[in-house]
């Protein structure tokens, strides 16, 4: 390969174990020779590119050192142009330029190997039919970006270089500066691999700095790969970390890349990557509680103001780059996406309790916090449902097969965000699932007995025999953010809490006002929120009567307790006019506290509370804090092709 002759040639090096090889399914790749007597060991040095044929930045500016020569090789740009411009930018017309000096450049062994201007595969150079293939996914939104950067960076180089005449601008064409710009994010290594000649000041992660590394950039990119870039004074070596067998592939590690990453940076995809995550964008506005504790964040740790990415991701079933304590839902749902939609989505009482740490915002685990928890599971569900069912509508018509290797790796990255999001839709229902569950009790074979019957609402064959492994290995090997189960309750569940010998009293008494009281209060009959608040004020009541009050479970009374205390009448909100108002009108006009003795629940008077018009509104207040709306029958979406997104109204009671 003249590649390899060339890299040779000027002080490189190939091991005498290994062999550039091709094929139709990985390319042109590296391999150990299939005739080779042994594994390679780990910490061989398999090929090394020297110093001389890097390509970087430091050429275009013909930079020595005293250790190392960075020469232009016959490009010369303006220096007023390298002074105006960007670190990359200055980068990126180097490279244009010596890919315009064809044979007589210097680095044109290495140039002619790289894909040429028209055959990258990346979005950005995607036909009209390739772009069908993605639509619904986050890549083309990052693809018009990510082309509005490079126009406006170009058209700004273009002006500069024209205001100082350079001859031949004619020939730095928009699709060229496209092709080097694609080789340069995809291609080129850190600065690091510099740090034996250059000073570490120069080589810094945000100095724009980036080097192409020819032979090096050869092999194909295979996650967690064991391999390592080690700077040497005359060259860059590659050193696997790992033993590789005779006729196996030398792989290198772009790092956990997701596939998004792939596509956008490389122009390719890998099935079944491991290191596969997708990127959750919330939309937090400015004025948000969310928003007001970040900025409060900056303001006790000021460093953390350079972080400007947030993490929020929801990973592969298969994800491997987790601590052996990451909860189960943080092995899903990264915890800064957890404790983000957990803040936005808690109470008043909970965000009350916020904690801010120089590595988290978040709401501690305490008494009662588990509703801010259970809330931020509801709206990734719905998050998800509802990207599932846009990636199945934008791509229904995908049934087609790929005509090219664009659409190929746009259908596995697409099939790719919908294996990610099912599976997690099935771990975050499971702990909803759990939190409904109040008849079983927590042993071990409670939990699988329940875990079976939540795995069979997945129709057969829907998910690789692997992947639904991993899912029963995620949600049982690790602990989840749940401590308990049976925390929400439907409203006519909510009986339960009573002792036995209450309980159907109780409910005859409620149906008996939410009857009466419907016909001339509509939101009794719409409203979930009314309707919980009434029957809140009946469990209060109850917890407040004095003959009542000994007979109930300790779970019940602490709660009463609780909600009395966190939620003082002073507090609540004046007469609005609405339901609240119209229920405790119909209840004077029509003395309904009277109707508890008739139905047989004496231990309700106007004294604990039960339809005070003070209580009620109390009720009112409650209910909106505590209940929550949380996906019905959610993996229906595995099995209809458009189940909508019903909704079931819940209230949150804490396990003790």
């Amino acid at each position: 390969m003249e590649l390899v002759d060339w890299i040779i040639s000027q002080g490189g090096s190939l091991n005498d174990c290994v062999r550039v090889a091709q094929d139709t399914s990985r390319g042109v790749h590296v391999q150990v020779k299939g005739d080779w007597p042994e594994h390679i060991s780990k910490e061989t040095k398999v090929l090394s590119t020297p110093i001389g044929v890097t390509m970087t930045y430091f050429n275009a500016i013909g930079f020595q050192t005293p250790q190392a020569t960075f020469p232009k090789h016959g490009v010369e740009l303006p220096q007023a142009f390298i002074d105006a411009v960007a670190v990359e930018e200055t980068f990126t017309f180097f490279l244009m330029g010596q890919f315009l000096r064809g044979p007589q450049g210097f680095w044109y062994p290495y140039l002619r190997t790289l894909p040429q201007p028209g055959e990258l595969n990346t979005p950005l150079f995607f036909g009209e039919e390739d772009v069908d293939w993605i639509q619904g996914t986050g890549i083309p939104e990052a693809a018009v970006q990510r082309y509005q950067v490079w126009d406006e960076r170009y058209e700004q180089c273009v002006s500069k270089l024209e205001e100082v005449g350079f001859e031949g601008l004619e020939e730095y064409t928009w699709d060229l500066y496209l092709w080097a710009s694609t080789i340069i994010s995809s291609r080129a290594f850190s600065p690091k691999v510099l740090s034996s000649v250059v000073e570490a000041s120069k080589l810094a992660e945000d100095s724009g700095v980036s080097v192409l590394l020819p032979l090096i950039d050869l092999p194909n990119h295979r996650p967690l790969a064991k391999v390592e870039w080690r700077a040497g004074t005359s060259d860059i070596g590659m050193v696997v970390l790992e033993e590789v067998g005779p006729g196996h592939e030398i792989s290198n590690n772009y790092g956990p890349r997701n596939n998004e990453q792939l596509l956008m940076n490389y122009g390719f995809c890998l099935p079944n990557n491991p290191t596969d995550y997708r990127i959750v964008k919330l939309g937090v506005k400015p004025d948000s509680h969310l928003s007001k504790a970040k900025k409060r964040q900056v303001e006790m740790f000021p460093e953390v103001a350079n972080n400007k990415e947030d993490h929020y991701y929801i990973f592969n079933v298969f994800y491997p780059l987790l601590g052996p304590d990451t909860a189960m839902e943080h092995s899903i749902f990264s915890p800064a996406l957890f404790n983000s939609l957990t803040i936005m989505h808690a109470n008043e009482r909970e965000r009350k309790q916020i904690e801010i740490t120089e590595s988290a915002i978040s709401i501690p685990a305490a008494y009662g916090n588990g509703h801010s928890t259970l809330a931020a599971l509801s709206q990734i569900s719905f998050e998800l449902i509802s990207h599932i069912m846009m990636l199945e509508a934008t791509g229904q018509d995908r049934q087609l097969q790929p005509a090219n290797l664009k659409q190929t790796f746009a259908q596995i990255y697409r099939n790719g965000l919908l294996t990610l999001d099912k599976a997690a839709l099935v771990i975050v229902t499971w702990t909803l699932a759990r939190a409904r569950e109040h008849t079983r009790g927590e042993t071990w074979e409670d939990i699988k007995t329940l875990l079976n019957e939540h795995m069979s609402q997945i129709p057969e064959g829907h998910f690789p025999a692997e992947t639904l492994s991993r899912i029963r290995v995620r949600i049982l090997e690790r602990k989840s953010l749940l401590k308990k189960h049976g925390e929400l309750f439907r409203l006519g569940e909510l009986f339960s809490l009573l002792p036995a010998d209450m309980q159907a009293a109780s409910r005859e008494c409620f149906n008996h006002v939410l009857s009466q009281a419907g016909q001339q209060v509509s939101a009794l009959q719409t409203d979930p929120q009314a309707i919980f608040a009434l029957a809140i004020c009946l469990l209060i009541a109850t917890g407040r009567s004095p003959q009542a009050r000994p007979h109930l479970s300790s779970r019940l009374t602490r709660w009463v307790d609780f909600l009395v205390e966190q939620y003082p009448m002073s507090a609540v909100p004046s007469a609005t006019g609405g339901a609240m108002d119209q229920l405790s009108q119909f209840v004077q006009g029509n003395q309904a506290q009277s109707w508890a003795a008739q139905d047989g629940v004496q231990w309700l008077s106007e004294e604990s509370g039960w339809l005070d018009s003070n209580w009620l509104a109390w009720s009112f207040n409650v209910a909106e804090a505590e209940m929550m709306l949380i996906p019905h029958e959610p993996l229906q979406v595995l099995v209809t092709e458009n189940p909508g997104l019903p909704k079931l109204g819940c209230l949150y009671v804490p396990q003790e």
